[in-house]
């Protein structure tokens, strides 16, 4: 790569870093948009392949339950996190008071100087870090209306494409080529995005259970928060493991409640994050430990915390979409954990040959 080249890339990324963040009320929801039309897309096709007595459902029937879940679940999410943010809010100093006890406890009873502890935990504001995630929910829900907009425009242009593409690829072959590669593209980010939404409520399924079966405050609260903790790759799982752990301290005296919550949490997470989503995501989830950090303090920084929710689906689709390119397949090995990734040819390859006939 000769200099000029390297200066022309730079100024590339550094102005398309520049247009997200001054761009950031435009382009967030339009990423919110289309992962929403992935998602309701793939739970359509889920129930487009259900069979009632040898009877499926029509296309348009499918996609109208899809829109009608993923509205209901969305809704009740929202309400539960609009209902309960306050009354946590209200709690936090409380809790912060209880925790910092219990932190002097144990720096006093193993001999260490208390003020290292207590000076850390003084910096980290509970009722701010609330107030910020929930100013982040009360963001997206403020652009919901636009986020419609845009979910039904890309399904308008969902139903134009072929033939758009058609028009401009004159040659049938290498028009057939493409709108393969973009199915292939598609079917890859709508199977990440549906089997990351699946593993993310049994998640937090599992942890509203044991949360209801110790008896701490705001069960539902927390497993929403869990939910959304499952699409933050690394730190959220150890924030779904020490947030409802950290609150088991300073709510009960005894401390069974916290062996409970910190085995049952760590169990869970560690069996999903390191055993359950690689052996059904398979390579579709290949990247680079490094990269996914780095995407995470980036998004982080560009999107706040929106953008640490969004910064994993948006690097997976990122991945697939240069893995089907053969221009783009380098970008996507120095992306991948180990230079493994499969693009549209490679799965076709992979495919079994179909059965000659007789």
């Amino acid at each position: 790569m000769t200099l000029a080249r390297f200066a022309l890339w730079l100024f590339i990324i550094t102005l398309i870093g520049g247009l997200m963040i001054v761009g950031r009320d435009l382009l967030l929801p339009l990423v919110l948009a289309v992962v929403f039309w992935y998602l309701i897309n793939s739970l359509a096709n889920f129930y487009g392949r259900l069979h009632v007595g040898g009877w499926t459902l029509p296309r348009w029937l499918a996609l109208t339950g899809s829109m009608i879940t993923s509205a209901v679940f969305l809704w009740l999410m929202g309400s539960i996190i609009t209902s309960n943010v306050s009354e946590v809010i209200k709690a936090a100093p409380g809790y912060q008071d209880r925790l910092q006890k219990v932190l002097d406890s144990v720096t006093n009873y193993f001999g260490v100087a208390p003020f290292n502890l207590a000076e850390i935990f003084a910096r980290f504001d509970l009722g701010g870090s609330l107030s910020q995630l929930a100013g982040g929910v009360a963001s997206v829900a403020g652009v919901t209306g636009i986020i419609i907009v845009y979910v039904g425009f890309l399904f308008v242009e969902q139903v134009w494409f072929r033939r758009k593409l058609a028009l401009i690829m004159r040659d049938p072959e290498r028009a057939e080529r493409a709108r393969a590669i973009l199915h292939q593209i598609s079917l890859d980010i709508q199977t990440y995005i549906r089997i990351k939404t699946v593993l993310a409520v049994i998640t937090a399924a599992i942890g509203y259970v044991i949360m209801r079966i110790v008896g701490l405050d705001f069960a539902g609260f927390w497993a929403v928060l869990i939910f959304f903790f499952y699409y933050i790759p690394t730190v959220g799982s150890l924030l779904a493991i020490i947030s409802p752990t950290l609150l088991t301290l300073v709510q009960f005296d005894s401390i069974w409640q916290f062996i409970f919550v910190a085995s049952t949490f760590g169990f869970t997470q560690i069996m999903m994050a390191n055993f359950i989503e690689p052996m059904i995501m398979g390579r579709s989830l290949n990247l680079s430990p490094f990269v996914i950090i780095l995407s995470l303090v980036l998004w982080g920084t560009i999107w706040g915390v929106i953008g640490m929710f969004l910064c994993m689906p948006i690097m997976v689709i990122l991945m697939i979409v240069l893995a089907n390119f053969d221009q783009t397949r380098s970008l996507a090995v120095m992306l991948s954990a180990d230079g493994r990734v499969l693009g549209a040819n490679e799965r076709a390859a992979l495919q079994p040959p179909p059965p000659e006939a007789n």
